[in-house]
């Protein structure tokens, strides 16, 4: 952080340490290592409030005759959001029909093994029938993710400049109120003096044209400049209240992209492993093909292969949990920009 931002701004914005920090509670990593979600969990993971969203953001971006580049980047924030939830909804499908497959996979390995044992002829019999799968996880499947990836760290970057530029507003407008209250308290003294010697003259002046006269010639010029200095230091207050929202808003916006950027990086690792898996399975299952007739190979295949899909199923449920996380915490995110955002309508 930049030496003229503020000490709350270099707090609210120390996303790194408080990611660590929230990968190291027990509760999210009770949430990480459960093994299975109900239905019901699964369907309100995969629930987007688009109607609540979209008449939020409708509702700020109308308010004002132009959009500013902060506002622009919190509706990039929401759109990439959307785009890692659409991402996630296909993996967890995918993901679904994967463990499918190793479920006859485990039994098709099974009655190799039995078949083997009685005969030698029936296993390659058996081979022919392997059921090669295609991979769902392919090159196209981690472009994505490498687009999305790319999105979050443009915008990342983007939230942090604007929160920069908020910050040293703030700093400015602290000032300008504190040497304003400074001028206001000089002012009513200067105002308290001149009434004083303002009086003091004008009690001859009373006893000629009377009370009504004297008050009249009070000095209602530094009352005005009281009154004026008072509005002044209300505008203020309004300009440092209005930023300091903007600012929560930004602080939310970053701590959610970096946290989802940071979860996308974990999720796009196991699903290049997961591929890796798939792809060297079916290799490994058009090799037992090609030696159906060597019964050695095959058995040896075959243990490679039980190890294989043992490997991958475990690497699927680890990626089925990790995306589950990664959907609770884009709309635990999305959630709390929101809370902010609703707080200017």
């Amino acid at each position: 952080m930049e030496s003229h931002m503020t000490a709350p701004a270099e707090e609210a914005l120390n996303i790194e340490e408080e990611y660590s920090s929230m990968l190291r509670t027990q509760s999210n990593a009770r949430f990480l290592f459960k093994k299975h979600q109900s239905k019901e969990e699964m369907e309100a993971l995969l629930e987007t409030p688009e109607d609540i969203i979209t008449p939020v953001l409708h509702n700020i971006l109308m308010r004002r005759r132009t959009t500013s580049d902060i506002e622009r980047t919190i509706a990039e924030y929401f759109e990439a959001s959307t785009e890692a939830i659409e991402i996630c909804r296909q993996l967890l499908r995918d993901i679904k029909n994967t463990q499918s497959n190793y479920k006859s996979m485990d039994n098709f390995l099974a009655s190799i093994t039995d078949s083997t044992a009685s005969t030698s002829a029936s296993a390659p019999t058996a081979l022919k029938s392997f059921p090669v799968t295609s991979n769902p996880f392919c090159t196209k499947n981690r472009s994505d993710f490498r687009q999305i990836h790319d999105k979050y760290s443009s915008i990342l970057q983007n939230i942090r400049s604007s929160h920069k530029r908020v910050a040293r507003k703030l700093k400015i407008v602290k000032a300008v109120k504190k040497l304003s209250r400074a001028l206001l308290v000089v002012a009513c003294g200067g105002a308290a003096a001149a009434a004083i010697g303002a009086a003091s003259h004008l009690l001859f002046f009373g006893f000629l044209i009377g009370a009504a006269a004297a008050g009249i010639l009070l000095p209602i010029a530094l009352k005005k400049r009281i009154a004026a200095k008072a509005r002044k230091e209300k505008r203020s207050s309004k300009t440092m209240s209005s930023l300091l929202r903007l600012q929560e808003q930004l602080d939310a916006a970053a701590k959610g992209t970096y946290v989802l950027g940071q979860d996308l990086d974990t999720v796009s690792s196991l699903v290049a492993r997961l591929s890796d898996g798939i792809d060297r399975e079916n290799a490994m299952a058009r090799c037992c093909e090609e030696r159906s007739g060597q019964r050695s190979s095959v058995m040896e295949m075959v243990n490679e292969l039980r190890k294989s899909c043992s490997n991958s199923r475990r690497i699927a449920e680890e990626l089925e949990e990790h995306v589950c996380l990664f959907l609770a915490t884009i709309h635990k995110a999305r959630i709390l920009v929101i809370h902010e955002i609703s707080k200017q309508i």
